[in-house]
Order: structure tokens, then sequence, then C-alpha cells
């Protein structure tokens, strides 16, 4: 009996002396917590003690181990965000290589057809260039033609006045 109200006379203690540091705690984050509830497992071992209350180190030891292993679940869940934000980094370097790659192979195509309708225009102005020249040919063979034609008629004429 002795020892029951013992231990919860340190159980209350404790409650109580955490009241502020759990409110500060519970605002600076998780590790904080933890931190105070290592402190609590390690007063309540020490009460043990000095009480011989086997009881009391046992629920020291079980808070212990409790916040071991919330410990190591902060532990692994900052090592998940961690592998998250490099999996999103990761994501996102994929992403701005794969549009660079894209817009290079548009580069590429634009490069290509801009010379493409270069080489078009080029055969077209060539074509209009040959086909100035035939129309060229064709107007000085007309007027070729029609001056020997006319030099014709008058060497006609010439004949006709002097026989």
């Amino acid at each position: 009996m002795i020892r029951k109200l013992q231990r919860g006379a340190v159980d209350v203690s404790l409650k109580a002396a955490r009241v502020l540091p759990d409110r500060f705690a519970k605002l600076s984050g998780e590790s904080a917590e933890i931190a105070l509830d290592q402190v609590d497992a390690e007063v309540r071992d020490a009460a043990g003690r000095l009480l011989f209350d086997d009881e009391l180190r046992q629920d020291a030891q079980r808070r212990r181990v409790a916040t071991r292993e919330r410990e190591e679940a902060l532990r692994l869940r900052g090592k998940a965000e961690q592998v998250k934000q490099e999996a999103r980094e990761t994501e996102q370097r994929r992403k701005s290589s794969a549009a660079k790659v894209e817009r290079a192979q548009q580069e590429r195509i634009d490069e290509q057809a801009r010379k493409e309708r270069l080489e078009t225009l080029r055969t077209k102005e060539q074509a209009l260039e040959e086909q100035a020249d035939a129309a060229t040919a064709k107007d000085e063979a007309l007027r070729l033609q029609r001056k020997a034609a006319e030099t014709k008629a008058k060497r006609k004429q010439a004949a006709r006045n002097g026989a």
C-alpha cells in the first residue's frame, strides 16, 4: 500500500512538473516531446531505485522502450521525407531534361524545315530564272525572225523595183 502511494506521488509529481515543458515541447516539435519522455523515464527509474520499487522501474523501462520506438519512427519519417524530396528533385531534373531534349528536337525539326523551304525557294528561283531566260530567248528569236522577214521583204521589193 505504501509503495502504491509512493508510486502515485511520483507519477503525480512528474505529471505536474511536465505541464509547462509539455506545452513548450508540443510547440517545438516531436523531438522535444521525445526528449521530455526520456527524462521522465530516467526520473521514474531513479525514483524506483531509491524507493526499491520494481514496478516503477519496469514502468520506466517500458517508457524507455516506447521512447526509443517513437524516436526511431521519427527518424524513419525524416528519412522517408528526405527520400520523397529527392524523388521529387529527380523527377524535376528528369522532366527538365526531357523538356530540353524535346526543345532541341523541335529546333532541329524547325531548322530542317527552314533548310527545306530555302531549298524549295532556290529551286523555284532557278526555275523562274530559266523561264525568264527562255522567254528572253523566245523574244529574241521572234525579233530576229521578224527582222529576217523584213529584210527578205525589202530584198524582194528591191528586186521587183529594179527589174
